[in-house]
């Protein structure tokens, strides 16, 4: 491996890690070529993907601005480019702004080749909107899910995170069989079989605990901010197994390294739910809305608040009535 691709291996295994910030650093380290050189624009695709998990999407823009990079010359780096604007109207609560960068997307997907790293990455970008959009039935559409024949990395790493947070671990598991066969060996497919595991629970979940642990161990990111995506996956694997004082441990350790890593954040909150220790969910949860309003924890429990809501004010409507 010369060293432009170990340097683009190292950006996208960052990225597949959920390092962000890191993956942000590389990139910022290692774009100096031209737009226009396919190394040079993967790696701002993965930069720019970086900046929108972190919920910064001027930043995603500034990384690919369209001077630089026209549409025409990179269907890719519109997807990203659209994406990051969709994100930004909703963050605003813009719906006709949201709407309007959903529908762009949309007519990307005719220049998505299959099989194509770049038709992969307008995929993945459509389907994240959608997902954001509450449309995970059109997300799996769109990423060619429910057949097992998707040969998308990506894809269907995408997939199976989808499937596993609409309850259909039957499916996720058999998207992940499917891609097992011809990418045994990616760094990928052994996240998302701990990912599945951290699900399922038992004996897959002790797996996942060893994936995650291996990968923390990795010397190149042991100790770095880097290691705490698969820090916080160690720490979910203690917690499935009922380990929470080890899960606190590590979870202490995850957020030494990064205290507003939102995920981080959320499973201190639940960890909190166990314990008497201050502080409290309260103060975890309130943290994790500043950090990620959109996070899936505080959207889960918004929608629980309004529906113990809704069945209060109809059992205190028919108390009334029976008065």
């Amino acid at each position: 491996m010369d060293s432009d691709d170990s340097v683009t291996f190292e950006i996208q295994s960052l990225f597949y890690q959920g390092a962000y910030r890191s993956c942000v650093d590389v990139v910022s380290q290692n774009t100096s070529g031209s737009p226009s050189d396919p190394t040079t624009l993967t790696r701002l695709l993965y930069g720019a993907r970086s900046q929108l998990a972190l919920n910064q999407p001027d930043a995603a823009l500034a990384l690919l601005p369209s001077s630089d990079i026209p549409d025409s010359d990179s269907p890719a780096a519109a997807a990203v480019r659209a994406l990051s604007r969709f994100v930004k109207a909703q963050n605003k609560g813009d719906q006709s702004g949201s709407d309007e960068e959903l529908h762009q997307l949309n007519e990307l997907l005719d220049q998505a080749v299959l099989g194509d790293a770049n038709g992969q990455t307008i995929r993945i970008c459509v389907a994240t909107a959608m997902m954001r959009d509450d449309d995970p039935v059109g997300a799996l559409e769109t990423l060619g899910m429910g057949t097992a024949s998707s040969k998308e990395i990506e894809s269907v790493a995408l997939g199976v995170h989808i499937l596993l947070s609409i309850n259909r671990p039957d499916l996720a598991q058999k998207e992940y069989t499917a891609a097992r066969t011809w990418a045994d060996d990616a760094l990928l497919i052994q996240l998302i079989e701990a990912y599945i595991g951290l699900y399922s629970g038992g004996r897959p979940a002790q797996q996942a605990y060893y994936v995650y642990d291996e990968l923390a161990q990795n010397p190149a990111q042991a100790g770095k901010p880097s290691s705490v995506g698969v820090l916080t996956g160690k720490a979910v694997a203690h917690m499935v197994a009922g380990n929470r004082a080890e899960a606190e441990k590590v979870l202490a350790e995850a957020a030494e390294l990064d205290p507003d890593n939102a995920d981080v954040v959320a499973n201190q909150a639940v960890l909190a739910e166990y314990g008497a220790k201050a502080p409290g969910s309260t103060e975890y949860l309130e943290k994790l809305k500043s950090l990620a309003p959109r996070h899936p924890l505080v959207r889960e429990l918004k929608e629980k608040d309004l529906a113990f809501e809704e069945a209060l004010q109809k059992h205190q409507e028919a108390l009334s009535g029976a008065a």
